[in-house]
C-alpha cells in the first residue's frame, strides 16, 4: 500500500493533472486507487477536491487550515482512504510563495503519513539541475522522484539533459512530459456554458470534448483539406452558411458552433443528427465567439475523465509508473 504526495515548486505546475494521471495509470493494473486533496484554503468547495471525490472516490477537502490541527485532520483523512484502497494520490495545496517543495504543507503531511513525495516542476527555459536538486534535497528519502511537466517539443533536448544531470546527482528523475494540446481541451458542457449558448442538437454526453477550434469562413482550401486536418475539432461559423457547415460535417467535426443566433437549415439539422454532431447556437458574431473561446482556452482545468486517461498514457510512455510504488 502506497501514499504519494503530488507537490510542486510553484502553483500551476500541473499537480492535479499528474495526480489524476498516476491514479488512472495505477487503476489500469487492477489496483484500487483513490486521489484526494484533503487540505485547501477553499475548504470543501475546492474544485480539485470535488473532482477527485467524484472521479477517484477521494473525498472532498476536510480542512482549510494548515496549522498542526489542520495537518492532523488532513493526514487522518488520507489514512482512512488507505484502509480501503491499495494506493492513494494526494495533491498538496499550492505552496506559500518562496517555500516551494519545502512548504509546511508538504513536509507536514510527509511527517504524518507513510508517504513519499512526487515532485513536479513546470518546465521553464531557465530551469536548472541545481534548482531541481536544491529544491528536493530537504525531502531526503521521502522523495519518490521528479517530473518535469509541459516541456515544449523544441526544448526536449534541454529537458533530457536536466534529467541526466539530476540522475547523476543521485536524485531519481523520472520523466519529462511534453506539452499536449489535448490537455487544453474543453467539454461540450463547458463550451456551452462559457458561450452562453443553447443546443439546437444536444450532445449525447456533456463530457465529450473538443481540442481545436476552426473558423469556417471564406477559405481557399478544399473542405477536406481545411476541415479534415484535425480530430476532436469544433467549427465556428455563421448560421447562414450551410455550405461551410456541410463541409464541416463531412470531416471529423465534433461540434458545430453557429453564430448570429439563427437556426440552421433543415438539411443541416438532419445531416448533423445523422452524424451525431452537436449543434450549438450563440447570439454573438463569429469574431466575438472566437475571442470568447480564446479566453476560455486560457483558463481550462484538468477536471475531465479523458484528461486523466490522456495523462496516464503520457506517463506510461515516459516512465515506469509502478516504480513510484517501490
Amino acid at each position: 500500500m502506497t501514499i504519494l504526495l503530488a507537490a510542486s515548486h510553484q502553483p500551476g505546475a500541473g499537480k492535479t493533472a499528474i495526480a489524476a494521471g498516476v491514479a488512472a495509470a495505477l487503476a489500469r493494473t487492477g489496483a484500487r486507487v483513490a486521489a484526494c486533496k484533503p487540505l485547501s484554503s477553499a475548504g470543501r468547495t475546492d474544485p480539485d477536491a470535488v473532482y477527485f471525490a467524484g472521479r477517484f472516490r477521494g473525498g472532498v477537502a476536510v480542512t482549510s487550515t494548515d496549522d498542526a490541527a489542520g495537518l492532523d485532520a488532513a493526514a487522518n483523512a488520507v489514512s482512512s482512504l488507505l484502509g480501503v484502497n491499495d494506493h492513494v494520490l494526494v495533491e498538496v495545496a499550492n505552496p506559500v510563495a518562496g517555500s516551494g517543495l519545502t512548504s509546511a504543507l508538504t513536509t507536514g503531511l510527509a511527517a504524518r503519513l507513510p508517504a513519499r513525495v512526487l515532485a513536479i516542476f513546470d518546465y521553464q527555459s531557465d530551469l536548472s539541475a541545481a534548482a531541481i536538486t536544491g529544491g528536493v534535497a530537504p525531502l531526503g528519502d521521502a522523495l519518490a522522484g521528479i517530473i518535469i511537466n509541459r516541456t515544449p517539443r523544441y526544448r526536449s533536448s534541454h529537458a533530457e539533459a536536466l534529467l541526466a544531470e539530476v540522475n547523476a546527482a543521485g536524485i531519481p528523475a523520472l520523466a519529462y512530459l511534453p506539452e499536449n494540446r489535448d490537455m487544453l481541451s474543453v467539454t461540450m458542457e463547458q463550451l456551452a456554458h462559457h458561450l452562453n449558448g443553447r443546443w439546437e442538437l444536444a450532445p449525447d454526453d456533456g463530457d465529450e470534448w473538443v481540442g481545436r477550434f476552426l473558423i469556417g469562413g471564406n477559405i481557399m482550401d478544399s473542405g477536406q483539406g481545411y476541415f479534415g486536418r484535425f480530430a476532436h475539432q469544433a467549427v465556428i461559423t455563421r448560421a447562414e452558411r450551410p455550405d461551410i457547415q456541410l463541409a464541416c460535417l463531412m470531416q471529423d467535426t465534433r461540434c458545430l458552433v453557429l453564430t448570429g443566433g439563427a437556426r440552421p437549415t433543415e438539411y443541416i439539422r438532419v445531416e448533423a443528427a445523422k452524424r451525431s454532431v452537436p449543434v450549438l447556437l450563440v447570439d454573438g458574431n463569429t469574431v466575438a465567439t472566437a475571442d470568447a473561446v480564446g479566453d476560455m482556452m486560457g483558463a481550462v482545468v484538468s477536471h475531465s475523465p479523458h484528461k486523466a486517461e490522456l495523462m496516464a498514457g503520457l506517463l506510461a510512455e515516459r516512465m515506469d509508473v509502478s516504480a513510484l510504488l517501490s
